[in-house]
């Protein structure tokens, strides 16, 4: 068996909301094989589709003629033969790739893909929703979110503040977050797990005052509460949190992981197997979160066929805590086949040969691409926000 082509289809996926939630194209990679086998995988990374394609592109004859088994070898090749080692471009361009192979290798071995790599732990995987809140702040709005995801069959909340603070002290944004976490909580119950993405918006100082003020609330976890290269600043954050500190979404290699681990910075480690170079890396990466005593909650806001490979993944991780999972209650949600079901907060184990899904091309190909815009955030003097 070779490779045979590279095919990419790009889907234009709006995000419902008031415009603070980032709109998306999804970037699926079809691996064909020369005996008829094709591998799925995504690519997506929001705002950056040429790039992301161009490198897909770039990447193309490393792969064609190469038999789709050694997925470690492509994958080196991939990662080194270029000579620039790339980041999160080159890391979800080679993700995408990557995942196809192991959906071959699965569809080939007529298994599904944990059961290569030493099966399953668990028959179910914890998910939590993201993005059920539209970008809304009113409480009645969030309120109504929150009640909606719930009879979905969710059971856990992420939620985020899509507005510009001003650095070291800001007591309305303080305020503002403090009250939708109690809206949510007085929603979905004092059993149901809530998590704020802070998306790194924040300073040290300020994160460590919205984490204070969020104490009562008993948070999972308070994700990227500052930019995620600022290792020390995490570090300083998680010292005085009163809730564990996640982040990893923006961390492509295990290398990058590292120096969070050793400073007692993250409690909770999110690789993105669309960014991160793939599943194997994702799993290696969750492996030595497991060393430094650290859990692993993959990263998964984009179409449902990265959450189904995640979901592989997060079967046969001792350390897995939850899974994120965008709420979507429109077509999105049936771009797979079979479509992904939450029943009192979790998903069975994938049980179908490779990743256990197929596309519905005929929807694929319905929804063309379209131009993202991404929210700008802009603080009161008129300086740049992170988003």
């Amino acid at each position: 068996m070779r490779i045979k082509d590279i095919e990419t289809i790009v889907v234009g996926a709006p995000t419902p909301g008031n415009g603070r939630l980032s709109n998306r194209n999804y970037i699926f990679v079809l691996v064909h094989t020369d005996d008829g086998i094709t591998g799925l995988g995504e690519a997506t990374l929001e705002g950056h589709d040429r790039s992301v394609l161009g490198a897909i592109e770039d990447l193309r004859s490393l792969v064609i003629g190469e038999d789709p088994a050694r997925i470690s070898y492509i994958t080196q090749k991939l990662r080194r033969q270029k000579f620039w080692g790339g980041g999160v471009i080159k890391g979800s361009a080679i993700a995408g790739i990557e995942l196809a192979l192991w959906d071959i290798a699965g569809r080939r071995a007529q298994l599904p893909v944990h059961a290569l790599i030493g099966g399953a732990i668990r028959d179910r995987i914890r998910v939590y929703a993201n993005g059920w809140t539209g970008g809304a702040l009113d409480k009645e709005q969030i309120k109504d979110g929150a009640q909606r995801a719930y009879e979905r069959g969710y059971r856990a909340f992420k939620f985020s503040t899509a507005v510009a603070s001003e650095p070291v002290r800001d007591a309305e944004i303080t305020r503002l977050i403090v009250t939708m976490a109690e809206t949510i909580r007085e929603a979905v119950g004092p059993d149901s797990a809530i998590m704020l993405d802070g998306h790194g918006r924040y300073d040290r100082h300020l994160a460590v005052q919205i984490a204070r003020g969020l104490a009562d609330v008993d948070l999972l976890f308070f994700e990227e509460p500052v930019q995620p290269h600022r290792v020390d600043d995490m570090a300083a954050v998680a010292g005085q949190a009163p809730m564990p500190i996640a982040a990893g979404e923006r961390l492509t290699t295990k290398e990058e992981v590292l120096p969070y681990l050793t400073a007692s910075a993250l409690a909770v480690v999110q690789p993105d197997l669309a960014h991160c170079h793939g599943f194997a890396e994702a799993r290696d990466i969750a492996a030595l979160a497991d060393a430094f005593g650290s859990w692993a909650a993959p990263h998964a806001p984009m179409s449902p066929l990265v959450a189904v490979a995640s979901l592989h993944l997060d079967a046969t991780l001792p350390n897995f805590l939850i899974q994120e999972r965008l709420l979507l209650d429109d077509w999105r949600d049936r771009v797979i086949l079979p479509p992904l079901e939450v029943s009192d907060g979790y998903i069975d184990v994938p049980s179908g040969p490779g990743w256990g899904i197929e596309l519905d091309m005929n929807l694929c190909r319905s929804k063309p691409e379209i131009v993202v815009e991404m929210p700008q955030l802009t603080r009161a003097d008129g300086s740049v926000a992170d988003w």
